[in-house]
């Protein structure tokens, strides 16, 4: 007998809530960027690495506009490279820019280029002028800048540094006009010493002139309730702009992984733009509803790449084959350059399941238990089930797997008793989503969600229902 699958049992405590789907108030073009940053931060100065990233950004907003883009979004670093993250707050600086207050544009006579722009001017001269002269909204990330007097208390940021800045890795967004509508401080940071949290949390919408009202939020927030979950529950805004610099890790945390089901689950549209550093385990943009992925794009082959979508009416619809999803299949896919983060399965009960005929089989981890019966159920917890070479629970979601046994019948269930999010999760061999439609997502009663495969499945790496328990976190981290 084929020995395949083995179930993995993952325990966090979570819980849930059904709203219903999201009525967008009238159709719109959505783009992301899928970018692929240029420079380097320790040998060239910050025009020239900003100078760069701006040019690149011109031309990627002025072909999404002649797509007939509504919005685009950019990703975390895109600018200044992720290297940033590594310099030191004081060498770090001269990359940082300031930012006038909201309702600013930049002038006419700067857009012009007639006038020198500062170097920490750059990034908000360059793109108020390039969002007006396309007609689109831009949202992007950059490392922001504020001065201040060391020691000195101020109204909003608090108690100055000693080297007397605020520095906040942030979003800002420009209207059709070029005017400066936005701005949300990222508030969970991920090895970033460079930059600090807001003393409150920003909880930034913003309005546009197609009837949607988006939710900000930056990388690693994601996986924290603040700020995107209490806009959506607390004000009702069910559309979010979300720039990234997301490392993939197996078997349930890719990018695109992350950003379809926090979509699914929530009812939720998601424009995800990601850097694309293939090396590091970065790739992975998409557009996201309630259904799962409208269009994405996750090949480490694909550099810089313009993701384009309609969003609303009677149906949403890539515009062309050249932006939509047509990632390549590169048989390299496993090999470098994607790195891989692995998530070690071994802190997990775990089971062989033998392929061939449906059986019924239990397994439990302390108090919490699993019954498979081809279908799964958890009580109050996560189960996943992963693809293995052999039955080692270190051979799971690795590329070593090279035969995976067809899903003829699958249910993942759980009585999520403490709920808050619960992301349905699935992956192919090819490290690709599947099909909209393949697993449903279902809400029982006494709030139980289940995910149910719809049709056959075939080279599935990794199913699951990743949950966050967001009542055990210390201090929001």
């Amino acid at each position: 007998m084929n020995r395949i699958l083995n179930g993995i049992l993952l325990c966090f405590c979570f819980a849930t809530l059904k709203l219903p789907a999201f009525v967008n108030a009238r159709p719109y073009t959505a783009a992301v960027v899928e970018y692929s940053p240029k420079g380097n931060v320790f040998s060239q100065t910050p025009a020239e690495v900003l100078g760069q990233n701006l040019n690149n950004y011109k031309q990627l907003i002025v072909e999404a506009a002649s797509l007939g883009a509504d919005i685009i979004v950019f990703p975390e670093y895109g600018l200044t490279t992720l290297t940033l993250s590594s310099l030191s707050r004081l060498t770090a600086r001269p990359f940082l820019q300031q930012f006038p207050s909201i309702n600013s544009s930049a002038s006419q006579l700067l857009c012009d280029g007639n006038t020198t722009i500062p170097n920490d001017q750059l990034v908000f001269t360059k793109l108020s002028c390039y969002a007006r002269e396309n007609a689109i909204y831009v949202v992007i990330n950059v490392g922001e800048i504020v001065m201040c007097s060391a020691g000195q208390t101020t109204t909003e940021n608090g108690v100055c540094p000693d080297d007397g800045a605020f520095q906040y890795s942030s979003d800002f967004v420009f209207d059709r006009n070029g005017v400066l509508i936005a701005r949300y401080r990222k508030t969970h940071l991920f090895l970033e010493p460079l930059f600090q949290v807001p003393p409150a949390t920003d909880l930034t919408v913003f309005s546009t002139d197609f009837g949607i009202n988006f939710g900000m939020m930056t990388c690693f927030d994601i996986m924290f309730y603040e700020p995107a979950l209490t806009l959506y529950y607390q004000q009702g805004i069910k559309d979010f702009v979300f720039p990234t610099a997301w490392v993939d890790e197996l078997p349930f945390l890719t990018a695109i992984q992350m950003q379809e089901g926090w979509a699914r689950f929530l009812g939720a549209t998601l424009l995800a733009s990601n850097y694309h550093l293939p090396v590091n385990g970065q790739i992975g943009s998409g557009i996201y509803d309630g259904s799962g992925v409208i269009n994405y794009t996750s090949s480490p082959d694909s550099g810089t790449r313009l993701v384009v979508s309609q969003i609303g009416g009677n149906e949403n619809s890539n515009l062309t084959d050249f932006y939509s999803n047509s990632v390549s299949k590169s048989t390299a896919r496993w090999m470098e350059p994607h790195g891989m983060l692995y998530e070690d399965l071994t802190n997990y009960s775990n089971m062989e399941l033998i392929t061939g005929e449906a059986q019924t089989v239990s397994l439990c981890h302390d108090d919490l238990c699993c019954h498979l019966n081809y279908s799964f159920v958890c009580p109050t917890r996560l189960c996943g089930v992963v693809a293995c070479a052999d039955q080692s629970v270190q051979s799971c979601a690795k590329p070593t797997v090279t035969q995976i046994a067809q899903i003829n019948a699958l249910e993942l269930a759980g009585n999520f008793s403490s709920a808050h999010q619960v992301y349905p999760t699935v992956i192919t061999k090819e490290l690709q989503l599947l099909p909209v439609g393949s697993c449903e997502l279902n809400f029982y009663d006494g709030g139980e969600v289940g995910l149910v495969a719809s049709r056959s499945l075939s080279e599935t790496l990794a199913i699951g229902l990743y949950g966050r328990a967001y009542e055990k976190d210390i201090d929001g981290k």
